[in-house]
């Protein structure tokens, strides 16, 4: 891998030449803006987030391959363990079912390296609560209820007007502001839009005991997964094809998610059913995507995360991406003489990785809506898990 970002007690000693930059505004303090807040104060970039919103939804992810790495990198990767589901090699969380609950694939196969990280399923609040307490303990400065309204470069730095009026100037921004960035309108008024990829997702943060039979189940109605979480939860995250989105109430939300368990006699399926009642809150939303194909910065202003690449979640790697896009720019900018420089070469290092990611996960959604045989995407996820094998 490349250079290890170092730690903070390294650049309390001095250990490390002074960055390209000094300051940046990271507009977005979801898994993108925080991470990077974390990596580029560890190289010596003061930093500051604003974020829009009051809180975080709350359903869950999972971290593995290289992005457990990047956990790692960032300093958290311990405290992410604690408070995760982990899966090692042994894992039945990939394993897919059929409607009676039988075993019909063991799931992709995934490359393994020595001192390889273990995959971790996380739940989300849990994360954003471990980056935001390291980034401020790095001294961050985090306000919510407030973004960037304008940015304007001068010269040498970036005047930002945000919301509620207020000026200031900063050496970079960056936009981490996700898949509706208003920072990428801001700075490619005519770049591409999120587009649709025929299906949606409802996840499900079911309170109780743990399930048995964890895994994946396919079914006439579409998929589902759950796993159990340390905070006394299962997360179940379900796909299903829908050709033109429409907004749903929630009732017809809680329907359609009683349909697609109703269509199961599994076990699992079956006592997961007898925990929904009307009254559970399910996060229903549509699979969509974007891949800026030229490049996510213009002058004095970069997007990472979903504001550039974001993805369905047919491999698992929208977060892992969002993680090294951090961890890989705290690099570049450690390293370049300038921040054109450090640019450029996160653009390099950067984009045929996510491409993978992205690119994938959309032919999967694709296989899935022809209703290919679950043997075909995992032939694709083996490959495409390979690729970003490789070290960011």
């Amino acid at each position: 891998m490349s250079e290890t970002l170092p730690s903070a007690t390294n650049l309390q000693q001095g250990a490390r030449s002074r960055p390209c930059v000094c300051t940046v505004l990271i507009i977005g303090g979801g898994i993108a803006g925080l991470s990077a807040a974390v990596a580029l104060s560890r190289v010596g970039v003061q930093c500051n987030v604003v974020e829009i919103a009051d809180s975080p939804l709350g359903a869950s992810l999972g971290i593995s391959g290289r992005a457990a790495e990047a956990l790692a990198e960032l300093g958290v990767y311990d405290q992410c363990y604690a408070t995760s589901t982990p899966f090692d090699r042994n894992t039945t969380a990939t394993y897919i079912h059929d409607t009676e609950g039988r075993v019909i694939s063991t799931g992709p196969k995934r490359p393994e390296w020595p001192g390889a990280r273990t995959a971790l399923g996380v739940y989300r609040p849990e994360l954003l609560r471990i980056l935001e307490e390291t980034a401020k303990s790095l001294g961050v400065v985090i306000e919510r209820g407030v973004t960037a309204e304008a940015i304007e470069d001068r010269d040498e730095t970036s005047l930002v007007t945000f919301t509620d009026g207020r000026q200031r100037s900063f050496d970079f921004v960056i936009g981490a502001d996700g898949i509706g960035s208003r920072t990428r309108s801001m700075i490619f008024p005519d770049a591409v839009k999120p587009a649709y990829s025929g299906q949606i997702s409802i996840r499900w943060m079911v309170p109780g005991p743990e399930v048995a039979g964890e895994g994946w189940y396919f079914g006439p109605v579409g998929r589902l997964g759950f796993y159990h979480l340390p905070q006394d939860v299962i997360y179940v995250p379900a796909v299903i094809t829908m050709p033109e989105f429409k907004r749903m109430s929630q009732e017809e939300v809680h329907a359609l998610f009683a349909h697609l368990l109703d269509a199961f006699t599994a076990p699992a399926m079956v006592e997961l059913r007898s925990r929904l009642t009307p009254d559970a809150d399910l996060i229903c939303r549509p699979f969509d995507w974007i891949l800026l194909r030229d490049k996510w910065h213009r002058g004095r202003t970069l997007l990472i995360g979903d504001a550039a690449h974001a993805t369905t979640a047919h491999m698992g790697m929208g977060g892992g991406m969002a993680l090294e896009d951090a961890v890989v720019l705290a690099q570049c900018i450690a390293a370049a003489p300038t921040l054109a420089a450090a640019f450029d070469a996160f653009m390099t290092r950067r984009f045929e990785r996510v491409r993978t990611v992205v690119e994938t996960s959309v032919a999967l959604s694709q296989l899935e809506q022809a209703n290919a045989p679950p043997s075909e995407n995992v032939k694709l996820l083996t490959s495409a898990f390979s690729t970003i094998a490789e070290p960011y």
